[in-house]
């Protein structure tokens, strides 16, 4: 019992020392003193190409910041900064007004307004270090990589898709602040996780090329905008995404949203002559022809009334084989196999290919394409698709059924980040159809339409399009506006390489074999260097 009344006494006492005899002087040392919750940044992961070359990575810039409620002289302060900073006084003042915590006053400065600032040695504000993105490549792929916000979060492109990689999670420290901002004491934390690193499958001097090449291209026939995909079909890797007109990704907001679009897997177009593959393997797939079945044609096919006839003037009646159909881009030779295998298996077919579905790959924004339902077909639709209108595909999703053909009937799901999880490839034809298609499209390039796409000492198989665009202000297809494209593979008999280049909107010629076959010869002949692929023969 004594013990306790001593213990009471002991206690009784403290609290009448605290509350009385020391209070003053706790008061004046609480006034002196904060807890505040600081941030503790992490850094963004970069973005490197499959060769370990930096796409994407953080430089430290200066950051200002404030903490009003230890500013005693808002309207001094603020004076102060906005010299430094060329920042308006009164905006600053009402920025530093208050009882507030923190406050930004100019993020990612020069190193040198950072000294400066310091050097005013204002009480409440601070210069910290703060990331800011860079590419230092400048030019190189600005739609494919994306950008990052403000807050170095990403909002388009690889930056986006992979952002909860890429940023890591920021920490929390609790400090004890003095009225001059100093930490006294840190209460707890919670360290920073920084973002991982991600290698992409690109290779960076293929995608120099392959932008440098459809930069001229546009130039040369007044193009409104062009592409090109390079992949391995074996595994659905990426190696280059171009699109035009490049731009500073360091400078992107400066750029119109339709130029940040990465029109190979957000836009969707009318394929042409390219699509007629397709048709081809649905009526060999059927067991309908083979690559040597013989048709009497003319030189148009009436549709519905309505009449089609070939790109180029031919004789009244001649006689093609299905190799020759395709070499020579026969609209009404695609029509008739078209009639011959039917809407339902050419359906069948179209939806084996992944077209009118989207591919998966690892990028944001991505369409499906579009086509009228089975059950809509009207008369017209069954011929126009057969020579690869009246169906809209992106250009990957022309790419990924080229890159099936060369895998032996196999479509992988193209990717962009090396190491990627991706599903297991799926049997689209059969491994002799492929191999069908693929000798016929060598025709195609030795003495069919695609001869300007040769390479020397390789074999090529590809094949040429030339698509009008439908126009829905003009109720059909709007004169002179064309697609130009080619898309090949290399070496035609065990193919490594799939490109395909597309042009949209030239102005001063229109037809694939003039303006993307040439320049899918350039990339690939680049490609082939660089990756040290040997010549056939």
């Amino acid at each position: 019992m004594g013990l306790t009344v001593l213990f009471l006494f002991a206690l009784f006492g403290r609290d009448f020392y605290v509350q009385v005899i020391a209070a003053p002087a706790l008061a004046k040392e609480g006034a002196r003193s904060s807890v505040a919750n600081l941030a503790l940044p992490a850094h963004r992961g970069k973005i490197l190409d499959r060769n370990g070359k930096v796409l994407a990575g953080d430089e430290p810039l200066p950051t200002v910041s404030a903490s009003p409620y230890l500013i005693t002289n808002p309207q001094t302060t603020a004076a102060d900064l906005a010299g430094v900073l060329g920042l308006k006084e009164g905006d600053l003042a009402r920025k530093l007004t208050g009882k507030g915590t923190f406050v930004y006053i100019a993020r990612k400065v020069s190193p040198e307004l950072g000294d400066e600032v310091k050097a005013l040695k204002l009480v409440g504000v601070s210069v910290s270090p703060e990331d800011l993105r860079v590419y230092p490549n400048d030019k190189l792929a600005p739609q494919l990589l994306g950008f990052v916000d403000s807050y170095n979060t990403g909002i388009a492109g690889i930056e986006k898709q992979y952002n909860g990689v890429l940023a890591g999670h920021t920490g929390t420290q609790k400090e004890v602040l003095d009225r001059e901002g100093h930490t006294l004491n840190i209460l707890s934390e919670t360290a920073a996780a920084n973002g991982i690193d991600l290698t992409l499958t690109i290779d960076t001097e293929i995608q120099y090329e392959a932008e440098n090449v459809l930069t001229s291209v546009v130039k040369d026939v007044g193009a409104k905008k062009a592409c090109a995909i390079v992949l391995d079909p074996t595994t659905g890797e990426i190696l280059a995404m171009a699109d035009t007109p490049v731009f500073d990704t360091n400078t992107y907001a400066r750029q119109s949203a339709a130029d940040q679009r990465n029109i190979a897997v957000t836009d969707e177009y009318e394929p042409g002559s390219i699509f007629k593959v397709v048709t081809a393997a649905a009526a060999l797939s059927a067991g309908l022809v083979t690559p040597d079945t013989v048709f009497d044609l003319g030189p148009t096919a009436d549709v519905a009334g309505q009449v089609v006839h070939e790109a180029e003037s031919v004789p009244a009646e001649r006689s093609l084989s299905v190799t020759q159909i395709l070499a020579e881009s026969s609209n009404v030779g695609a029509i008739t196999l078209g009639r011959l295998v039917g809407d339902q298996r050419m359906m069948d077919m179209i939806s084996r290919f992944g077209f009118t579905k989207k591919t998966g790959i690892d990028f944001p924004g991505e369409v499906a394409g579009s086509l009228t339902p089975l059950a809509h077909w009207y008369a017209t639709v069954l011929p126009y698709v057969s020579m690869g209108q009246s169906i809209s595909v992106t250009p990957l999703q022309m790419a990924c059924a080229y890159a099936a053909i060369a895998n032996n009937g196999v479509l992988m799901q193209p990717h962009l980040v090396k190491g990627a999880a991706v599903p297991a490839g799926r049997q689209v034809i059969s491994p002799q159809v492929a191999q069908q298609l693929r000798e016929m499209l060598t025709v195609t390039v030795e003495s069919g339409t695609g001869t300007r796409a040769q390479i020397s000492g390789y074999d090529v198989a590809g094949k040429t399009g030339t698509a009008q665009q439908a126009n829905a202000a003009k109720n059909g297809y709007a004169p002179g506006d064309y697609v130009a494209s080619f898309v090949g593979m290399v070496p035609a008999n065990a193919p490594r390489l799939v490109i395909l280049v597309t042009v949209f909107e030239p102005a001063t010629e229109h037809k694939g074999a003039l303006v993307a076959a040439p320049a899918f010869s350039q990339i690939t002949q680049f490609a082939l260097n660089q990756l040290g692929i040997a010549p056939t023969h």
